[in-house]
């Protein structure tokens, strides 16, 4: 019987656990050493006082009384996370398991320290507090940063908008002067014939409606649309032509077109029509800085297994094998920081493959250029 005592004594003693046990009045009976070791008293400091010492509060062991002991009490088992309070003052997270014995009349208590988890737990709350406040504030920046980048995209597009422009009406503008320079010069020395004057008038009016057209080409091209619209490859490269062919023509560069489908597409017209004006921008980009001589472009359309594809095809000096996997990253450019943002491609991908459900591609071709395809699924 005594062997077994201080069996029970020393394994009550050395239990890797807190083991605490109260009566119902909540006074306490009995403690081992890990609990003491816990809570930092001695044992002769807890022995036979009130549970309300190891709370950090009045008003928390009156609760705790209230709501856990009485659980216990009532047969009910208990498992919790709770804070005690260490003889030094500062609180301890524990885990705590509560049990009746002696019938109902006393509460056995089991004690773990994880005040270190929690502790722990709470620093990596605050961590990533502390690091959402960043990633906010980085992406608040990098919001910012876009929204310069978008604004310079737009002054550039708007730039290169009125670039085409004034390719479309230098020559109707010059023919406007000249006519009317000849008219009074006419006027001038008295030799008016009214024939000549109408056929002159004619050719000054012919040349108004031309500018007018070029506006409402314009107007057309780059105003937001987001419906779909059946119509073709043949549709859209043609009008784009309309826009950036004079300044393709100034720059030396021939543009030839072979239309073997005339299939139907279901798309947004006006998105994929600056899809195809930003690529052919680009290719005469490539043919400047790289000083080609002989500028090719071509537009090749083609179906095959229920898909349209458009074909642009330069001899422009191609794209370097180490850029072609990047060409349509955000912000990728190989332009200097005046011409290029890195959004043309980026966004034209976008419009493709998000808006239009497509696919736009890029290789380099055997004419020492490159060939973007663009591939759009054929309206049934």
């Amino acid at each position: 019987m005594k062997n077994k005592e201080k069996w029970f004594e020393h394994i009550f003693n050395n239990s890797g656990v807190g083991i605490l046990i109260v009566d119902k009045n909540r006074t306490i009976l009995e403690l081992n050493k890990t609990f003491c070791d816990i809570v930092g008293y001695k044992y002769e400091e807890l022995i036979k006082k009130h549970a309300r010492i190891l709370h950090i509060s009045d008003e928390s062991s009156d609760k705790f009384g209230k709501i856990a002991f009485n659980t216990v009490l009532e047969n009910n088992t208990l498992d919790l996370e709770y804070k005690f309070r260490h003889k030094n003052g500062y609180p301890i997270w524990i885990k705590i398991t509560g049990d009746v014995i002696r019938d109902k009349q006393e509460v056995l208590w089991i004690i773990t320290n994880i005040n270190k988890r929690v502790m722990f737990q709470e620093e990596l709350a605050k961590l990533n507090d502390t690091l959402n406040i960043k990633i906010d504030s980085q992406v608040k920046v990098l919001r910012e940063k876009d929204r310069q980048l978008q604004y310079q995209g737009r002054l550039a597009q708007m730039g290169e908008m009125l670039n085409m422009i004034s390719h479309q009406w230098r020559q109707p503008l010059t023919s406007i002067s000249a006519t009317t320079s000849f008219l009074q010069a006419k006027l001038f020395i008295n030799e008016f014939n009214q024939e000549e004057f109408l056929e002159e008038l004619s050719l000054i009016e012919d040349s108004a409606e031309h500018l007018s057209n070029t506006i409402n080409d314009f107007r057309n091209f780059f105003k937001v649309d987001k419906q779909k619209v059946i119509t073709n490859f043949k549709n859209i490269v043609e009008n784009t032509l309309k826009i950036i062919k004079p300044i393709l023509t100034n720059s030396h560069i021939n543009v030839t077109t072979n239309f073997e489908s005339h299939d139907n597409i279901y798309t947004l017209e006006n998105e994929l029509r600056q899809v195809v004006l930003n690529i052919l921008k680009n290719a005469e980009d490539a043919f400047i800085e790289n000083d080609i001589k002989n500028r090719d472009i071509e537009l090749h359309t083609f179906s095959k297994n229920n898909f349209a594809y458009l074909e642009i095809i330069d001899n422009a000096g191609g794209i370097k094998d180490e850029n072609l996997n990047k060409i349509f990253n955000t912000y990728f450019t190989t332009k200097s920081s005046t011409n290029g943002t890195g959004l043309g491609l980026c966004m034209s991908k976008t419009i493709i493959e998000d808006n239009c459900k497509g696919k736009l591609t890029a290789i380099n071709n055997k004419n020492n250029g490159a060939t973007f395809i663009i591939k759009l699924p054929i309206k049934k």
